[in-house]
Formats: structure tokens, sequence, C-alpha cells
């Protein structure tokens, strides 16, 4: 999967990898130099998001991490 930070080149990731949503979110924190900053539970800052197979836009960890 390719991951983006809008205006920051991308960077491809598995996500296989992962075993959930927290160390994801974690991972690409460090990756984008953005730690601290994807923890905010009511959303007003970051947020990551996907496209799914249908291209909606979906936010991360609304869907089981399954």
């Amino acid at each position: 999967m390719d991951v983006y930070k809008r205006g920051a080149v991308g960077r491809s990731i598995d996500i296989t990898h992962y075993s959930g949503y927290d160390e994801l979110k974690h991972d690409l924190a460090r990756m984008f130099s953005i730690e601290g900053h994807l923890e905010d539970r009511q959303r007003i800052g970051w947020k990551l998001v996907y496209v799914d197979h249908e291209n909606d836009v979906l936010l991360v960890g609304d869907d089981p991490w399954e």
C-alpha cells in the first residue's frame, strides 16, 4: 500500500506487518515526523484516511482491523 501526507512524498508500506491500527498509526507518525498528532480522540487535528475499492474516502479505524 502507498501512503501519502498531503504535500509530502509518498512511501510504500506492507500493512501485513502490523497487528492493528495503533501500531500502524505509530509507524506512520514516525515516518512523516508527526509523532503525537494522531492520538487526537476528537479528530480535530491530523486524520488518517484511505480510499477503498469504490473510491470512497474513509477514516482509518472506523472499520475492524481484520
